[in-house]
């Protein structure tokens, strides 16, 4: 890779007080310096020159992107990368990113770690705020505002989940984080509602918030929480990212650690007729048993194929090896009278670390392409004969599966007023369908493979047509996405995002605002209707 030293130009340090709270809801005015309806891309006359990148560069610190996966001594392959990346280390460089972006009409991407399955984090032709290397933690033991009171923890915005589970773990307390340990918590995770190991007993990672730092689009470092930039707060909490404004810091709540079991299975069959038969009976008892388990707290993942669940995974926060192995007895007795194969091996750990870190993770970031909807639980118990059957039409077409099992109501939540969507109040499962990347075969077989994830997505979707899906995980084509992603919410979030990005400089596949911007086959982004 090719990197130059860069650092960044003017930024005049702006920090804002009280939030606006005008019920009026502003327009975007797309002002850029450019009469041009498309933002300037590498090759255009209004391209930055090398002179104009070199200033830039002069003041912060800039990598220039290649493709990382070819020989160093090779021409260089952009694709879809960014152009040019700021090594954010203060609110300073995100200021000067986005004045330079805004004066010269360039393109403009947030990104912490990059495990965006719908590319939010890139873009051809862009300049990248890069948030990774913002890793101050500090824990606080007596977080004190009129919405809460107890520990929290401050995490810069690349603090990873791994890191701050660690210095989590190390005060006596837990946080909520993602089930893969390099995704950062502060960025995509949180603000797109963020599910969690912990999500059946504390609520969605959203739901933790208690504050953030944040450069909006004017430029301006500002705090928002329950008490100043209000409306920025709410958007942040669940409304999704890259939008609204660049996180530098997030303030979440902590919970006092407990001991947690944890069960891990598997079992498999052959693929004829009457095996497969066998092999959804036990998946059916299987989805049967959780709201058992759920409505205690409980969490767990399978991910599954035709003929064998080769992994799955149950947390029990607070439960004892003895409870979980009583629970899951039937299971194994099912399994055993239906003659499967399988596997059962019951843990219990001193602490979430420590059964977090008893995981085999299981999820390898870009692998495949998918999609997915939330499934309620209304749907597993009272609509059960066509869920197996939709379960059964996916499989059996040739998909990847992966469960998410857990119910994280509002009540478990502690009843918090944010943007989180509101399908993941009733959710059951979260179901994900997916296809493995081939790079041996044409470009146009993995189009095709995007359209069958598209249309198994649409039987999720006459399956229980009144939820929605995560959009963190979502089918980058999934039609309706403010419906499907944001729900009743998006009114509004398109208020906040026009109010404090009223330029439009950000912009993110499928994030609030988006659908103003039209991105071509090349890469380039033009406005949707000039």
């Amino acid at each position: 890779m090719r990197i130059s030293f860069l650092p960044a130009l003017l930024g005049v340090f702006a920090l804002s007080g009280a939030a606006q709270t005008s019920d009026k809801c502003p327009q975007a005015t797309g002002a850029v310096a450019s009469h041009s309806n498309c933002r300037c891309f590498p090759g255009d006359p209004c391209w930055p020159s090398t002179q104009k990148w070199g200033e830039l560069n002069a003041t912060r610190q800039i990598l220039e992107s290649c493709d990382p996966f070819m020989p160093v001594d090779s021409p260089c392959q952009v694709g879809a990368y960014v152009r040019y990346a700021i090594n954010v280390t203060e609110p300073a460089d995100i200021i000067a990113g986005i004045e330079f972006a805004k004066k010269n009409n360039v393109r403009l991407v947030i990104r912490n770690t990059g495990h965006d399955f719908l590319g939010k984090s890139s873009g051809p032709g862009s300049l990248s705020l890069w948030t990774h290397h913002l890793k101050d933690i500090e824990y606080i033991p007596e977080y004190k505002s009129e919405a809460y009171h107890g520990p929290a923890l401050k995490v810069g915005a690349g603090v990873q989940g791994i890191e701050a589970f660690t210095a989590a773990d190390k005060n006596g307390v837990v946080v909520v984080g993602g089930v893969c340990p390099s995704v950062g918590i502060a960025g995509g995770y949180t603000q797109g509602g963020g599910h969690s190991i912990l999500m059946g007993k504390y609520g969605l990672g959203a739901d933790q918030t208690l504050e953030f730092e944040v450069v909006t689009g004017e430029g301006k470092h500002v705090n928002a929480s329950k008490t100043e930039n209000t409306d920025l707060y709410w958007a942040l909490s669940g409304g999704g990212g890259s939008t609204y404004g660049v996180v530098t810091s997030m303030t979440v709540k902590a919970h006092k650690d407990a001991p947690m079991a944890v069960a891990e299975y598997s079992f498999r069959t052959s693929t004829d007729d009457a095996s497969m038969d066998k092999f959804y009976d036990a998946l059916d008892f299987l989805h049967q048993m959780a709201p058992g388990y759920f409505d205690r707290g409980g969490y767990s993942f399978n991910i599954y194929s035709k003929g064998s669940l080769p992994l799955g995974y149950f947390f029990g926060p607070e439960w004892t090896k003895e409870d979980t192995a009583a629970f899951f007895q039937p299971w194994v007795e099912r399994l055993e009278s239906l003659g499967l194969q399988y596997s059962l091996n019951i843990t219990e750990h001193p602490s979430h670390l420590a059964a977090y870190n008893s995981m085999n993770n299981p999820e390898t970031i870009g692998a495949s392409q998918s999609g997915g909807r939330i499934i309620p639980k209304g749907t597993i118990l009272n609509k059960r004969a066509q869920f197996n059957q939709v379960i059964k039409n996916i499989v059996e077409d040739g998909a990847d599966m992966l469960e998410i099992v857990a119910h994280p109501t509002l009540e478990v939540a502690g009843n918090p007023d944010n943007a989180v969507l509101p399908a993941w109040r009733d959710s059951a499962i979260f179901l994900i369908v997916a296809i493995p990347f081939n790079d041996t075969v044409e470009w146009s077989q993995m189009l095709e493979d995007q359209k069958t994830i598209t249309k198994w997505g649409g039987l999720l979707r006459e399956l229980a047509p009144e939820s929605g899906a995560y959009m963190n995980e979502a089918d980058a084509n999934e039609p309706n996405f403010k419906r499907e992603f944001y729900g009743k919410n998006y009114a509004r979030l398109l208020c906040v995002k026009n109010r404090y990005d009223p330029a439009g400089i950000f912009y993110a596949l499928t994030a609030v605002g988006s659908d103003a911007w039209t991105q071509s086959p090349d890469g380039r982004l033009c406005k949707t209707n000039p």
